[in-house]
């Protein structure tokens, strides 16, 4: 067997070959983390506070992007740090800063009118939680946020409202 030379063909190329094959590893690692993290990134339900809109165990692909630009929307899915939580909360967001929330009757009242939810079952009633029936008007950069599955979800009925910092992203599909 014939011993290599460092200024062999034969060696420089399958070197290249291998920094080649090295670069390409860690520029695709890096990519997959920036993109996961940044950009999109995938989340599972746990529990029944969405349900029926989503289901316990689905996963879904999440826009880590758009409220970096944009404000969240009410009626946006968002997926959520909430305090004292180290898990990502998904719930829909009910009402954004300035706006007056309000649970009477089993219905959510924003800014003295009734709240139309299509995506709520027949004959959800609301049960007020912490609010007790009282006006709650949000602050600057505050949201409103509540699961679909009014008995059981732990919202914002409970732990007040929540800061845009909090928002990791918006829900996309499933």
């Amino acid at each position: 067997m014939r011993k290599r030379k460092f200024f062999d063909h034969g060696y420089c190329h399958e070197r290249r070959r291998a920094n080649i094959l090295a670069c390409m590893l860690l520029w695709s690692v890096l990519s997959y983390w920036l993109i996961s993290r940044f950009v999109m990134g995938g989340t599972e339900v746990v529990g029944q506070s969405m349900w029926p809109t989503l289901e316990d165990g689905e996963r879904l692909i999440m826009d880590r992007l758009s409220y970096r630009f944009k404000p969240p929307a009410r009626g946006d899915i968002a997926a959520l740090s909430l305090p004292g939580d180290n898990e990502l909360s998904v719930k829909r967001i009910i009402a954004g800063p300035g706006e007056r929330v309000q649970i009477k009757d089993g219905r959510v009242w924003l800014n003295d009118n009734v709240m139309p939810e299509p995506y709520l079952k027949a004959n959800v009633l609301t049960a007020p939680g912490m609010l007790s029936n009282k006006v709650y008007t949000l602050g600057p950069n505050c949201y409103f946020v509540l699961g679909d599955n009014r008995r059981v979800s732990w919202d914002s009925r409970f732990f007040g409202a929540i800061r845009r910092e909090a928002f990791v992203g918006r829900i996309l599909m499933r």
